[in-house]
């Protein structure tokens, strides 16, 4: 399967590596010097408006090309754009090459070596108030038929001056690869503008968001833990109270004077030392016995057990809710670590 052509599309938004490889590519199979060179020539006025890099793409192809390749008008035209791919006595060679002299190599790369000090790398970092936003560089064209068209660049260099662009954008109307239907479309370079705009910093804080939610998982996973800990303690405090508060069936039986030991004598009578002296008068008698209360009846047991028997109830229902927010809190502490 044939590599096919590239196109502006191609030429100003694939990666590095997959460009230099289509790039090889058709050379391989094609042998074309001509539209490589152009090819080339296209990803280093990329390598000038944008801020990633490109430099000394198809570095080993370039060489080969302008060391052992047939010499042809592109080659001796464009020259001057690749003396950087080779050393003091390579380029030495090339120009001996390509050229009958001195005088023949000015004369057929001027445009070239005029335009090329446009594609010198600059540091892309600026340190005013734009220094945290992105560039998109648009600019405007005439082609072969007289129109004109934009061209967009998103990801534009930020720091290189308005001369420098605009050198590095009139390189591409020398270049004859650009066709649309037959139509050159860069033929004539007409103006451009780089407009700063925010970063897109949704991803970020979705980011922050989401790492914020997980911390609120932990802690909500914590208080969680408290509160069935918490939980535990209030259920023990009240199974306490309800033995506290666990009525007497029968006092009279319950009551130690009335039960006798087991050797059938009955329990020695114990003096209350609150009790008056002896000497005390019949008025003070009556006074104390209609101060005691009276025993409880069978019917006041009764209605003591039927209370005690609702409180059970009370506590049998919120038993039952506290074990369903223990199974809810284990589980969430069983997802929790299986993240």
């Amino acid at each position: 399967m044939q590599t096919q052509r590239l196109g502006q599309r191609q030429l100003f938004n694939m990666l590095t590596g997959n460009l230099e490889k289509r790039i090889i590519n058709l050379y391989s199979e094609k042998k074309d010097a001509s539209t490589v060179i152009e090819y080339v020539i296209t990803v280093l006025v990329r390598d000038s408006l944008s801020a990633a890099g490109f430099s000394l793409i198809c570095w080993e192809l370039i060489r080969e090309i302008f060391l052992s390749g047939e010499p042809s008008g592109a080659l001796r035209r464009f020259s001057a754009f690749f003396e950087g791919y080779f050393d003091a006595a390579e380029w030495k060679t090339v120009v001996a090459r390509l050229y009958k002299n001195e005088k023949d190599y000015l004369a057929a790369t001027e445009e070239a070596r005029l335009y090329r000090s446009y594609l010198k790398e600059k540091y892309p970092t600026r340190t005013d108030e734009l220094a945290n936003h992105q560039f998109i560089l648009k600019s405007v064209f005439k082609g072969a038929n007289g129109r004109k068209h934009t061209w967009t660049l998103k990801n534009a260099h930020p720091t290189k001056s308005d001369e420098e662009l605009a050198g590095a954008l009139k390189i591409l109307p020398l270049l004859s690869i650009f066709e649309t239907n037959g139509v050159r479309k860069f033929t004539e370079f007409v103006e451009f503008t780089r407009h700063a705009t925010v970063a897109d910093l949704h991803y970020a804080e979705g980011q922050e968001e989401e790492e914020a939610g997980e911390e609120g998982s932990v802690n909500s996973g914590t208080e969680m833990e408290q509160a069935a800990q918490g939980k535990v303690i209030q259920k023990t405090n009240r199974k306490q109270k309800a033995s506290d508060a666990l009525p007497n069936e029968d006092r009279s039986a319950g009551d130690p004077k009335n039960v006798q030991s087991s050797s059938g004598a009955a329990p020695k009578k114990t003096t209350n030392k609150t009790d008056p002296p002896t000497t005390a008068t019949q008025s003070d008698k009556n006074q104390r016995a209609s101060n005691q209360k009276p025993p409880k009846s069978a019917k006041d047991n009764r209605k003591s057990k039927e209370g005690y028997l609702e409180k059970t109830r009370e506590q049998i229902e919120e038993e039952r809710n506290e074990r369903k927010v223990s199974q809810k809190i284990a589980k969430f502490l069983k997802k929790r670590g299986k993240k």
